[in-house]
């Protein structure tokens, strides 16, 4: 894990959009394009490593002191509401202090949205009203569609995510209550395999924050390494989709963050205090209490790498087909 945390490139978790000049009347690379040899081989490398961590899951999970460790976190599980609350008021703030729409780069195209993003982080201070917000939260995902375009707005459907944890949050039937972690996991997830092709379909994007930082690419070819970022993202965000090493993957990504950070500024702040809260929710809860973890799926170990490995390089396609398809439409 020390390994894979150091050898994450920082700007794989940067996202692009608020730091490139970006714009869809650029020309999007087509799938020719993409798929090249070093692409094909990261793909089976990314495979190789993907197989590996589920035999290193199951060795974890039989020692006793990670199981100690796990025990312990875990018993912080009554604080999540109240740290995505916190969190994702503090996202609400100063979007609307910087007359942004949820994201840095998404320009509020009204004032009273402005004024509904601080009413919304009102109702987050009482725990009775959350669920009153977290539908607010959508609202506001909506008009970033109406606004933005859908595809623009995929890169961020972990909005969705955290508002539906914050509806069901009061409810009292265990089996509506319990989808809020798989919600979670699977939006942030998403969010990170999606903007993950943005570097491989739109690579000028990435490829300039690399020209104007040169020293994130830690002396590798700039287009190779754009690359390899790219499936560092998607690799992380489908190991979260499918459960797999659920808490130290949370910690790992939330440092490389934090990393981020360092280089970005105030801007990646801004735009992950959400992200950091959904993984410190993983870190804490662990898989959740009501629903089998997708990886969970199958007892035996081979069983797990074969679904680990297949659906992979299946989400791999089912997504990077229709995000050319869209790039190009659009271009078009």
């Amino acid at each position: 894990l020390l390994v894979l945390l150091f050898a994450a490139p920082i700007v794989a978790q940067a996202h692009v959009k608020w730091f490139a000049d970006f714009s869809f009347g650029d020309q999007p690379a087509t799938l020719e394009d993409v798929i090249t040899s070093t692409f094909l081989g990261l793909a089976v490398l990314s495979v190789v490593v993907i197989g590996i961590m589920v035999f290193l899951d199951r060795r974890l999970a039989e020692l006793a002191f990670y199981q100690r460790i796990n025990d312990w976190i875990a018993s912080y599980k009554d604080d999540s509401l109240l740290i995505l609350r916190i969190a994702t008021g503090m996202t609400l703030l100063l979007s609307w202090q910087g007359e942004a729409l949820l994201m840095p780069e998404l320009a509020v195209p009204e004032a009273w949205i402005g004024w509904l993003q601080f009413g919304l982080v009102l109702l987050l201070l009482s725990a009775r009203t959350t669920p009153i917000a977290g539908a607010g939260l959508i609202v506001l995902y909506a008009i970033g569609i109406l606004e933005f375009g859908g595809f623009h707005m995929l890169d961020y459907v972990f909005i969705l995510g955290i508002g539906w944890f914050l509806i069901v949050s009061r409810s009292d039937n265990p089996r509506v209550w319990g989808t809020r972690i798989p919600a979670l996991y699977f939006t942030v997830g998403f969010s990170l395999c999606w903007v993950a092709l943005e570097k491989l379909i739109y690579p000028q994007w990435g490829l300039y924050i690399l020209e104007t930082n040169p020293q994130l690419s830690l002396g590798f070819d700039i287009e190779f390494f754009l690359i390899a970022a790219a499936f560092v993202e998607f690799s992380l965000g489908y190991l979260l989709i499918i459960n797999l090493l659920q808490r130290p993957l949370a910690l790992v990504i939330t440092l490389v963050f934090f990393t981020t950070t360092l280089v970005f500024g105030r801007v990646e702040v801004i735009g992950h205090i959400a992200v950091h809260a959904a993984l410190i929710v993983f870190l804490i809860e662990g898989p959740g209490d009501v629903y089998k973890a997708p990886i969970a799926l199958h007892r035996r170990i081979p069983m797990r790498a074969a679904f680990a490995t297949v659906n992979f390089v299946l989400l791999l396609v089912v997504m990077i087909v229709p995000y050319s398809f869209l790039a190009n439409s659009i271009y078009e």
